[in-house]
């Protein structure tokens, strides 16, 4: 027997055995791995059956390093479904692994969506970013609307930090976007020369999606407003040098999938037609990166290397959810705010985490549109109990959105029809986000010492005000004295825990790799 015949089988022998511990059976994976990548037609459906075996059990989930034992695993199996003359095994690998997606939990399932998440599928996107502009020109109100013929025919108001005017074109808008203090110029350009990408032909898709049409003042992409026919909310901190950016919208621009006055079936269609359009962008290495605000805890962010964003696949407590869906970034109109489009490259599982950041985002709008039905059910009632607003959630709709969400993402982003199920279980996942979205169980946090050393009494102050602590009660807490509890909820996890949803997390992880290896596939074929 050859050499790598009989390491083949010894490794299979470990990974079934059940006298084989942690360790034999880790060595026994790196075995096959390296066989995989140097030997691939030495491994069969033996070998495939051996890791399913590993996959499946349930032997090491109390072990803190599963996880790694488990991605290795998975691995094996994607290295035999991207390598030449696999002994014909590629297509029964790839089988296997989004089996196993939906049979397994905890460690095993992150490690098989990351495997899959893994596969190279060869994305790069363009670099629309050019040099710092030449000079911010100083311009007057009624100029904006002379660069492109552009007649007012309604009063100015305020939405967020944009001064918006009704045009005589059908169904338009200005937007003036002010700067505030600390947005770098550059920063400001993105969004416009993001504009301008966006408008060539090769982005253009069989769905409605209005990019907005930039104004360039002398050829330039950022100028100086100084005066303004409206003082801007007392909440924003313009920039020093009064800068600005505008551009023609939509008069849908600013209505949300969680609005209001947005019926459910209109809501849906949304959904699914952002979540397509951001597979669309992805797939040509565009990615946003913000579709909504995601925090570990927002407190921390200026302390933290990561600012305190939120990294789904560690799956810690969110902070805020629900006001993090506040202003969604996708609308009637389609996405919005390009400041945040990033050009992407390279390695498919930074890809794969990406997405999965879509796919949260997408799913927890989704469950904001039914709290917004009635956006004043929120918190703890007087004797301490979780307010409970199930009865708003519409069972059958949320679970048809996140049908839609997932089958518009992945014909975005493989240009393929998506399998006819979705890789987890659906009822499972509606009735747990039913369940933790409208139960606001987790409603503070910890204003660590540490954090309040970072502030000014005058900050500490304010921040403690903003999450409505009385007037009263801050005039008596002293800065960096001790810890201090703030009801700022709901969050979805108590604080410094994990979430308390994991099913969306799996859920997210599931179809992030479903889409990868929908790529991978199509660019195979």
């Amino acid at each position: 027997m050859p050499p790598s015949h009989s390491i083949k089988k010894q490794a299979e022998a470990a990974l079934t055995g059940v006298h084989f511990d942690f360790i034999a059976k880790y060595h026994a994976v790196t075995d096959l791995r390296r066989l995989a990548r140097k030997e691939p037609g030495t491994l069969d459906r033996e070998t495939i059956t051996a890791l399913e075996q590993l996959l499946r059990s349930d032997a090491f989930s109390r072990v803190r390093q599963s996880y790694f034992l488990f991605r290795e695993a998975a691995c094996v199996m994607c290295d035999m479904a991207c390598a030449p003359g696999a002994n014909g095994m590629r297509s029964r690998a790839l089988v296997s692994l989004e089996g196993l997606l939906r049979q397994t939990r905890g460690s095993a399932h992150r490690g098989v969506a990351e495997a899959l998440g893994s596969l190279p599928v060869n994305i790069h996107g363009p670099q629309p970013v050019g040099n710092r502009p030449s000079s911010t020109p100083p311009v007057a109100w009624r100029e904006l609307f002379e660069a492109k013929a552009l007649t007012p025919v309604g009063t100015p108001w305020y939405i967020g930090r944009s001064l918006v005017t009704p045009l005589s074109r059908e169904n338009r808008l200005l937007v003036v976007k002010l700067a505030k203090k600390d947005d770098r110029v550059e920063d400001l350009q993105k969004e416009i020369q993001w504009m301008e990408t966006l408008h060539r032909p090769d982005y253009a898709v069989d769905c409605r999606f209005h990019i907005p049409e930039p104004l360039r003042i002398r050829r330039q992409p950022v100028f100086r407003l100084a005066r303004l026919p409206l003082a801007p909310p007392s909440t924003l901190t313009r920039h020093p040098g009064k800068l600005a950016i505008a551009f023609v919208a939509h008069r849908d621009y600013f209505v949300y999938p969680n609005h209001p006055r947005v019926d459910g079936p209109c809501a849906r269609e949304m959904l699914a037609r952002n979540a397509f359009l951001m597979g669309h962008l992805a797939a040509r290495g565009i990615i946003h990166d913000a579709p909504i605000p995601l925090f570990h805890n927002r407190t921390q962010r200026m302390r933290r290397n990561d600012q305190g964003r939120y990294q789904w696949f560690r799956a810690g407590r969110l902070d805020q959810w629900l006001d993090s869906c506040a202003f969604p970034n996708l609308g009637l109109s389609g996405l919005r705010d390009f400041e945040h489009l990033e050009s992407v490259g390279g390695e498919s599982h930074l890809l794969y985490r990406q997405i999965g950041s879509h796919f949260l985002s997408l799913l927890l709008v989704a469950g904001s549109h039914f709290r917004c039905r009635d956006s004043s059910r929120k918190g703890l009632t007087e004797t301490g109990t979780p307010v409970d607003t199930r009865d708003l959630f519409d069972p059958h709709l949320l679970k048809s959105m996140i049908g839609d969400i997932f089958g518009g993402y992945y014909s975005g982003f493989a240009g393929t029809a998506p399998p006819p199920d979705l890789p987890l279980d659906p009822d499972r996942l509606v009735a747990r986000m039913i369940e933790e979205m409208g139960m606001d169980r987790y409603m503070t946090e910890r204003l660590r010492r540490v954090d309040q050393q970072q502030m000014s009494d005058t900050q500490f102050h304010d921040f403690l005000r903003s999450k409505g602590v009385p007037d009263e009660t801050v005039g008596q807490l002293k800065r960096a004295e001790k810890d201090i509890l703030i009801a700022s909820g709901p969050h979805l996890g108590d604080f410094n825990r994990q979430i308390s949803l994991t099913e969306l997390i799996e859920a997210v992880a599931a179809m992030s790799a479903v889409c990868v290896m929908g790529r991978f596939l199509a660019a195979r074929h």
